[in-house]
Protein backbone atom coordinates (compact mmCIF):
# COMPACT_ATOMS: atom_id res chain seq x y z
CA UNK A 1 0.00 0.00 0.00
CA UNK A 2 1.27 3.61 -0.38
CA UNK A 3 3.19 5.07 2.35
CA UNK A 4 0.47 8.10 3.77
CA UNK A 5 4.12 10.06 5.23
CA UNK A 6 5.01 10.81 1.52
CA UNK A 7 4.71 14.47 1.07
CA UNK A 8 5.84 17.23 -0.76
CA UNK A 9 6.32 20.66 0.87
CA UNK A 10 7.61 24.30 -1.01
CA UNK A 11 8.01 27.51 1.22
CA UNK A 12 9.20 30.68 -0.91
CA UNK A 13 11.74 32.56 1.48
CA UNK A 14 10.34 36.46 2.08
CA UNK A 15 11.89 39.94 1.02
CA UNK A 16 13.68 40.17 4.54
CA UNK A 17 15.82 37.17 3.78
CA UNK A 18 16.06 37.36 0.41
CA UNK A 19 19.48 37.86 -1.52
CA UNK A 20 20.48 41.48 -2.60
CA UNK A 21 22.17 40.90 -6.36
CA UNK A 22 21.60 44.37 -8.20
CA UNK A 23 20.28 47.63 -8.41
CA UNK A 24 19.25 50.36 -10.61
CA UNK A 25 18.36 53.72 -10.44
CA UNK A 26 16.86 56.83 -13.03
CA UNK A 27 15.99 60.06 -12.11
CA UNK A 28 13.05 61.96 -13.08
CA UNK A 29 12.57 65.43 -12.28
CA UNK A 30 12.27 65.40 -8.64
CA UNK A 31 11.09 61.84 -8.17
CA UNK A 32 13.64 58.43 -8.42
CA UNK A 33 12.78 55.05 -9.46
CA UNK A 34 14.70 52.20 -7.55
CA UNK A 35 14.65 49.02 -8.63
CA UNK A 36 16.10 46.33 -6.03
CA UNK A 37 16.43 43.04 -7.59
CA UNK A 38 16.91 39.86 -5.31
CA UNK A 39 17.77 36.67 -5.80
CA UNK A 40 14.46 34.81 -4.63
CA UNK A 41 14.99 31.40 -2.51
CA UNK A 42 12.29 28.30 -2.64
CA UNK A 43 12.84 25.62 -0.01
CA UNK A 44 11.33 22.32 -1.25
CA UNK A 45 12.28 18.30 -0.11
CA UNK A 46 10.79 17.42 -4.33
CA UNK A 47 14.07 16.35 -4.86
CA UNK A 48 14.21 13.85 -2.18
CA UNK A 49 10.24 13.50 -2.29
CA UNK A 50 11.20 12.34 -6.09
CA UNK A 51 13.72 10.03 -5.19
CA UNK A 52 11.28 8.11 -2.87
CA UNK A 53 8.27 8.33 -5.16
CA UNK A 54 10.30 7.05 -8.05
CA UNK A 55 11.57 4.11 -5.25
CA UNK A 56 7.68 3.41 -4.51
CA UNK A 57 6.45 3.23 -8.17
CA UNK A 58 8.08 0.07 -8.87
CA UNK A 59 5.90 -1.50 -7.05
CA UNK A 60 2.68 -0.42 -9.05
CA UNK A 61 3.71 -2.87 -12.01
CA UNK A 62 1.30 -4.96 -14.15
CA UNK A 63 1.84 -8.14 -13.32
CA UNK A 64 0.72 -7.40 -9.82
CA UNK A 65 -2.37 -6.57 -10.69
CA UNK A 66 -3.47 -9.11 -12.93
CA UNK A 67 -5.63 -11.34 -10.52
CA UNK A 68 -6.21 -8.69 -8.58
CA UNK A 69 -8.11 -5.48 -10.72
CA UNK A 70 -9.94 -3.91 -7.30
CA UNK A 71 -6.79 -3.63 -6.07
CA UNK A 72 -5.49 -1.69 -9.31
CA UNK A 73 -8.47 0.24 -9.07
CA UNK A 74 -7.67 1.18 -5.94
CA UNK A 75 -3.97 1.91 -6.43
CA UNK A 76 -4.90 3.92 -9.78
CA UNK A 77 -7.34 6.49 -7.89
CA UNK A 78 -3.99 7.03 -5.20
CA UNK A 79 -1.50 7.81 -7.93
CA UNK A 80 -3.67 10.36 -9.79
CA UNK A 81 -4.55 12.09 -6.28
CA UNK A 82 -1.23 11.99 -5.75
CA UNK A 83 -0.26 13.46 -9.00
CA UNK A 84 -2.76 16.24 -8.25
CA UNK A 85 -1.40 17.30 -5.21
CA UNK A 86 2.42 17.58 -6.94
CA UNK A 87 0.73 19.38 -10.00
CA UNK A 88 -1.31 21.50 -7.23
CA UNK A 89 2.05 22.51 -5.16
CA UNK A 90 3.74 23.12 -8.69
CA UNK A 91 1.38 25.78 -9.45
CA UNK A 92 1.07 27.37 -5.66
CA UNK A 93 4.76 28.13 -5.72
CA UNK A 94 4.90 29.35 -9.55
CA UNK A 95 1.78 31.63 -9.03
CA UNK A 96 3.36 32.70 -5.65
CA UNK A 97 6.69 33.42 -7.28
CA UNK A 98 6.30 35.20 -10.03
CA UNK A 99 3.19 37.69 -8.56
CA UNK A 100 5.95 40.20 -7.56
CA UNK A 101 7.31 39.95 -10.78
CA UNK A 102 4.03 39.76 -12.53
CA UNK A 103 3.12 43.20 -10.97
CA UNK A 104 6.25 44.65 -11.68
CA UNK A 105 5.76 43.94 -15.53
CA UNK A 106 2.21 45.29 -15.27
CA UNK A 107 3.55 48.85 -14.05
CA UNK A 108 6.58 49.12 -16.13
CA UNK A 109 4.57 48.81 -19.32
CA UNK A 110 1.99 50.99 -18.12
CA UNK A 111 4.34 53.87 -17.52
CA UNK A 112 5.97 52.99 -20.92
CA UNK A 113 2.97 53.65 -22.58
CA UNK A 114 2.37 56.96 -20.81
CA UNK A 115 5.94 57.91 -21.84
CA UNK A 116 5.76 56.90 -25.66
CA UNK A 117 2.31 59.42 -25.42
CA UNK A 118 4.19 62.18 -24.30
CA UNK A 119 6.90 61.83 -26.41
CA UNK A 120 4.67 61.53 -29.59
CA UNK A 121 2.58 64.85 -28.76
CA UNK A 122 6.60 66.15 -28.53
CA UNK A 123 7.15 64.28 -32.31
CA UNK A 124 4.76 66.45 -33.97
CA UNK A 125 6.42 69.39 -32.98
CA UNK A 126 9.75 68.06 -34.27
CA UNK A 127 8.30 66.84 -37.34
CA UNK A 128 7.20 69.78 -38.56
CA UNK A 129 10.25 71.32 -37.48
CA UNK A 130 12.17 69.06 -39.66
CA UNK A 131 10.06 69.60 -42.82
CA UNK A 132 10.64 73.05 -42.66
CA UNK A 133 13.62 72.74 -42.98
CA UNK A 134 13.58 70.27 -45.65
CA UNK A 135 11.32 72.66 -47.66
CA UNK A 136 13.56 75.61 -47.25
CA UNK A 137 16.25 73.71 -48.45
CA UNK A 138 14.59 72.50 -51.36
CA UNK A 139 13.45 75.92 -51.81
CA UNK A 140 17.00 76.63 -52.30
CA UNK A 141 18.04 73.97 -55.01
CA UNK A 142 15.05 75.01 -57.27
CA UNK A 143 16.48 78.70 -57.23
CA UNK A 144 19.55 77.35 -58.02
CA UNK A 145 18.34 75.08 -60.66
CA UNK A 146 16.83 78.12 -62.47
CA UNK A 147 19.86 79.70 -62.28
CA UNK A 148 21.00 76.93 -64.99
CA UNK A 149 18.54 77.70 -68.06
CA UNK A 150 18.29 74.10 -68.39
CA UNK A 151 14.17 74.34 -69.42
CA UNK A 152 14.44 70.74 -71.11
CA UNK A 153 14.04 68.11 -68.10
CA UNK A 154 11.78 69.22 -64.79
CA UNK A 155 13.57 69.51 -61.66
CA UNK A 156 11.86 66.79 -60.03
CA UNK A 157 12.59 64.17 -63.14
CA UNK A 158 15.97 64.27 -61.54
CA UNK A 159 15.53 65.24 -58.09
CA UNK A 160 17.51 63.25 -55.58
CA UNK A 161 15.69 63.21 -52.00
CA UNK A 162 18.82 62.81 -50.56
CA UNK A 163 19.35 66.00 -51.05
CA UNK A 164 17.25 67.45 -48.31
CA UNK A 165 19.60 65.60 -45.63
CA UNK A 166 21.23 67.59 -43.36
CA UNK A 167 24.54 65.99 -44.07
CA UNK A 168 23.89 66.72 -47.85
CA UNK A 169 25.82 70.38 -48.27
CA UNK A 170 24.39 72.56 -51.25
CA UNK A 171 27.88 72.61 -52.79
CA UNK A 172 28.08 69.08 -53.39
CA UNK A 173 24.01 69.50 -54.30
CA UNK A 174 25.08 72.28 -57.09
CA UNK A 175 27.75 70.61 -58.48
CA UNK A 176 25.74 67.10 -59.13
CA UNK A 177 23.06 69.59 -60.53
CA UNK A 178 25.19 70.89 -62.74
CA UNK A 179 26.58 67.57 -63.65
CA UNK A 180 23.17 66.30 -64.49
CA UNK A 181 22.52 69.30 -66.64
CA UNK A 182 25.63 68.13 -68.61
CA UNK A 183 25.01 64.77 -69.06
CA UNK A 184 21.69 65.01 -70.44
CA UNK A 185 22.96 67.45 -73.15
CA UNK A 186 25.94 65.16 -73.90
CA UNK A 187 23.95 62.04 -74.47
CA UNK A 188 20.94 64.22 -76.56
CA UNK A 189 24.04 65.47 -78.48
CA UNK A 190 24.91 61.52 -79.32
CA UNK A 191 21.16 60.77 -80.32
CA UNK A 192 21.06 63.85 -82.71
CA UNK A 193 24.29 62.85 -84.17
CA UNK A 194 22.95 59.45 -85.07
CA UNK A 195 20.38 61.16 -88.06
CA UNK A 196 17.98 58.09 -87.73
CA UNK A 197 14.36 59.34 -88.89
CA UNK A 198 12.89 58.13 -85.35
CA UNK A 199 15.21 60.72 -84.05
CA UNK A 200 12.36 62.94 -82.39
CA UNK A 201 10.76 59.70 -81.73
CA UNK A 202 13.69 58.85 -79.48
CA UNK A 203 14.69 61.65 -78.28
CA UNK A 204 11.14 62.27 -76.46
CA UNK A 205 11.68 58.63 -75.18
CA UNK A 206 14.77 59.38 -73.47
CA UNK A 207 13.55 62.96 -72.06
CA UNK A 208 11.03 61.06 -70.57
CA UNK A 209 13.30 57.87 -69.34
CA UNK A 210 16.26 59.86 -69.29
CA UNK A 211 18.02 56.41 -70.10
CA UNK A 212 20.53 56.29 -73.05
CA UNK A 213 20.91 52.69 -73.33
CA UNK A 214 16.90 52.12 -72.87
CA UNK A 215 16.91 54.40 -76.06
CA UNK A 216 19.78 53.43 -77.93
CA UNK A 217 17.09 49.71 -77.81
CA UNK A 218 14.05 51.15 -78.25
CA UNK A 219 15.79 53.05 -81.16
CA UNK A 220 16.88 49.05 -82.62
CA UNK A 221 13.29 47.89 -82.19
CA UNK A 222 11.81 50.65 -84.00
CA UNK A 223 14.20 49.75 -87.07
CA UNK A 224 13.51 45.94 -86.81
CA UNK A 225 10.05 47.05 -86.94
CA UNK A 226 9.75 48.77 -90.07
CA UNK A 227 12.00 46.28 -91.91
CA UNK A 228 9.03 43.70 -90.88
CA UNK A 229 6.70 45.71 -91.80
CA UNK A 230 8.56 46.77 -95.66
CA UNK A 231 8.87 42.88 -96.05
CA UNK A 232 5.02 42.42 -95.73
CA UNK A 233 4.66 45.17 -97.45
CA UNK A 234 7.00 43.62 -100.31
CA UNK A 235 5.34 40.17 -99.88
CA UNK A 236 1.70 41.52 -100.43
CA UNK A 237 3.14 43.41 -103.53
CA UNK A 238 4.31 40.33 -105.01
CA UNK A 239 1.63 38.00 -104.28
CA UNK A 240 -0.59 40.73 -106.17
CA UNK A 241 1.18 40.80 -108.78
CA UNK A 242 1.01 36.45 -109.18
CA UNK A 243 -2.50 37.15 -108.66
CA UNK A 244 -2.82 39.45 -111.89
CA UNK A 245 -0.86 37.32 -114.12
CA UNK A 246 -3.05 34.17 -113.59
CA UNK A 247 -5.65 35.73 -114.40
CA UNK A 248 -4.07 37.50 -117.82
CA UNK A 249 -2.98 33.77 -118.78
CA UNK A 250 -7.33 33.52 -118.46
CA UNK A 251 -8.92 36.64 -119.72
CA UNK A 252 -5.99 38.20 -122.08
CA UNK A 253 -8.49 39.88 -124.38
CA UNK A 254 -10.85 42.16 -123.36
CA UNK A 255 -13.71 40.71 -121.91
CA UNK A 256 -16.66 40.97 -123.68
CA UNK A 257 -19.35 38.52 -125.01
CA UNK A 258 -19.14 37.34 -128.56
CA UNK A 259 -21.29 35.50 -130.62
CA UNK A 260 -20.70 31.19 -128.90
CA UNK A 261 -21.29 28.85 -131.39
CA UNK A 262 -20.24 24.87 -130.63
CA UNK A 263 -18.16 22.75 -132.79
CA UNK A 264 -18.38 18.89 -132.84
CA UNK A 265 -16.14 16.72 -133.11
CA UNK A 266 -16.21 13.16 -135.49
CA UNK A 267 -18.03 11.02 -132.99
CA UNK A 268 -17.01 6.81 -133.29
CA UNK A 269 -19.03 4.22 -131.39
CA UNK A 270 -16.90 4.72 -127.72
CA UNK A 271 -18.43 8.33 -127.62
CA UNK A 272 -21.59 8.38 -128.57
CA UNK A 273 -23.39 8.66 -125.63
CA UNK A 274 -20.75 11.43 -124.59
CA UNK A 275 -19.77 13.11 -127.55
CA UNK A 276 -16.68 15.45 -127.55
CA UNK A 277 -17.41 19.25 -128.37
CA UNK A 278 -15.28 22.49 -128.33
CA UNK A 279 -17.48 25.63 -126.91
CA UNK A 280 -15.56 29.09 -128.04
CA UNK A 281 -16.21 31.50 -125.58
CA UNK A 282 -14.98 34.74 -123.72
CA UNK A 283 -16.51 35.05 -120.23
CA UNK A 284 -16.53 38.23 -118.14
CA UNK A 285 -16.25 37.70 -114.64
CA UNK A 286 -14.23 38.88 -111.00
CA UNK A 287 -10.70 37.68 -110.79
CA UNK A 288 -11.37 34.75 -108.35
CA UNK A 289 -14.03 33.56 -110.13
CA UNK A 290 -12.40 32.95 -113.31
CA UNK A 291 -9.52 31.16 -111.22
CA UNK A 292 -12.16 29.33 -109.79
CA UNK A 293 -13.82 28.33 -112.92
CA UNK A 294 -9.90 27.51 -114.43
CA UNK A 295 -9.53 25.37 -111.76
CA UNK A 296 -12.29 23.20 -112.60
CA UNK A 297 -11.49 23.16 -116.15
CA UNK A 298 -8.03 21.55 -114.62
CA UNK A 299 -9.80 18.93 -112.57
CA UNK A 300 -12.24 17.84 -115.22
CA UNK A 301 -9.88 17.48 -117.74
CA UNK A 302 -10.84 19.71 -120.15
CA UNK A 303 -8.63 21.02 -122.51
CA UNK A 304 -8.21 24.98 -123.84
CA UNK A 305 -6.34 27.52 -126.01
CA UNK A 306 -6.02 31.16 -125.89
CA UNK A 307 -8.29 33.08 -128.34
Amino acid sequence: MPNEKLQIQAVIQNEETALKVSKSDVQVSDFELVTDIVVGKLTSNAKEFSAALENELKNYTVERYLDNPDAAKTDKAYLNKLKDDVADKRKLATATWNKPLEEFISVMKDLEKKIDSASNDLKVITDKAVQQEKDEKKAKIVEFWNTLNFTIVPLDLVFNPKWLNKTEKMSTIMEECQAIVEKINGEMATLKSMQSEDSEILLSFYLETLDLNATLQKGNQLKENRARIKAEEEKKAAEIVKHQEEIQTITPHSMTVENSGVVKEPVNSEQSEDPIATFKLEVTAPASKLLALRKFIDDNGITYKKL
